[in-house]
């Protein structure tokens, strides 16, 4: 057996646009792939090993995901990730690709699915918490589906990440800058990249009208708004079983009066036209945890591209 080829950050970047990806994902999200949940073990405190296996006629893989919270301290990235892909047919091992780029290109493509069917269709501003390699991606993802948006407030844990990350971005034309959490949180478009334990995003901040995508949490453990900011807004989930077991600020807002049976749609349901945004005051909220379907797709697209 000829041995596995390997694409790494650089190949994917170059080989799939997030424009691609958006596109990819839309029609994995019509069709409505089988999902599989992913298992997570908990490696103690805030960390955890989280394993992402998925089944789809377009290819077997899996992601394994390790995130530990004390390695940016140590100038490590929060997470590592690695991924296998295998034909669909024989499940003889095809590629292997750098995960934690696969995942820096499919999870801004989703929030950006779900941004251009909820989101006010001309917003000119975009708020974004967190200042990672999310961040960047959603920028640029949000961008793409939003081309009206004119100016980016980021907010960070610090004014120096924030002004740091501000001065790295490249522009294309719009004003981008460091600004405070109300500020950020008052935009038309609010991104939550964060791996905050507790809320980030102010709830009297957010605006009437404005659209939340929320990326951070995948557990009880953590989230990025409160309690009473899922109470406020129409809320959609990228698959509500998973949301039920992963999306913190849910979880968290179920103990109280908000209920799960309150989720007003999935993914594959806004995609199809089956829900979406009831009215120009309404505050829409995409939260999102991520699904295997999701990166075995862009990832058969990644070695398409690249000709095996």
């Amino acid at each position: 057996m000829k041995s596995l080829s390997h694409y790494d950050a650089d190949a994917i970047v170059s080989s799939v646009p997030v424009s691609t990806a958006i596109a990819i994902l839309r029609t994995i999200f019509q069709e409505c792939e089988d999902l599989h949940p992913r298992q997570s073990i908990s490696l103690g405190n805030f960390d955890d090993l989280l394993i992402m296996p998925a089944v789809s006629p377009i290819g077997i893989g899996v992601k394994i995901v390790t995130v530990v919270s004390d390695n940016p301290s140590h100038g490590l990235p929060l997470i590592h990730a690695h991924y296998l892909f295998c034909d669909p047919k024989t499940g003889v091992p095809l590629a292997t690709l750098d995960g934690s780029a696969l995942t820096a290109l499919r999870t801004p493509a989703v929030s950006a699915l779900a941004t251009d069917i909820l989101a006010p269709s001309e917003p000119t501003t975009l708020g974004v918490f967190g200042t990672g390699t999310q961040a960047r991606g959603h920028i640029e993802a949000m961008i793409e589906v939003r081309p009206s948006l004119e100016s980016v407030i980021v907010y960070g844990r610090t004014s120096e990440k924030s002004q740091d990350f501000a001065a790295k971005i490249e522009p294309n034309g719009r004003q981008i800058d460091a600004g405070s959490a109300d500020e950020a949180a008052a935009c038309d478009i609010v991104c939550g990249c964060t791996s905050a334990a507790e809320p980030v995003i102010p709830t009297e901040a957010v605006q009437p009208g404005s659209h939340l995508n929320l990326v951070g949490s995948y557990s009880s453990s953590r989230r990025e708004i409160g309690n009473d900011l899922v109470n406020l807004a129409s809320v959609y989930v990228d698959n509500r079983e998973a949301a039920m077991a992963e999306a913190g600020e849910l979880i968290h807002a179920s103990a109280g009066p908000w209920s799960f049976d309150q989720i007003v749609g999935d993914l594959g349901e806004l995609v199809r036209g089956e829900v979406g945004r009831q009215h120009t005051n309404e505050i829409t909220l995409f939260k999102s945890v991520g699904l295997a379907i999701e990166d075995v797709a862009i990832a058969a697209a990644v070695i398409k591209a690249g000709g095996d």
